[in-house]
């Protein structure tokens, strides 16, 4: 298998297509946003995939920290800051259990997670 950079390069035929890029971003009136990883179709549990997803949180979770998070939402809190990973109900229950496992990391980082299943 190649390097990393291999399984994180864009795949329009994987469920969570772009790791680099934010999927959706609403940034609040009252300061703080809401970033939503959107994976449409079922996410299985292959190394691949689930490198790909925390690498996917991995950036959010840098943006989050950045100088243009805070310019366009104010300074993030667990309050007011979310991501929100929209995930097809049919993923592999791995998937879940991992997003699960995520929790403390993005609370760690100032952020909430949410889990919503479509």
């Amino acid at each position: 298998m190649g390097d990393d950079g291999d399984l994180l390069a864009d795949d329009d035929a994987h469920p969570i297509p772009q790791v680099a890029t934010c999927d959706v971003k609403g940034i609040k009136k009252t300061g703080g946003a809401e970033l939503v990883i959107v994976i449409a179709s079922p996410l299985p549990a292959d190394a691949r995939s689930k490198q790909r997803l925390i690498e996917k949180i991995k950036n959010y979770l840098g943006f989050i920290r950045s100088n243009a998070f805070v310019e366009e939402a104010g300074p993030p809190s667990i309050s007011k800051t979310t991501i929100v990973v929209d995930i097809h109900r049919k993923s592999d229950p791995e998937i879940f259990d991992l997003l699960d496992r995520c929790r403390d990391w993005v609370l760690d980082n100032h952020a909430s997670l949410v889990v919503r299943e479509r």
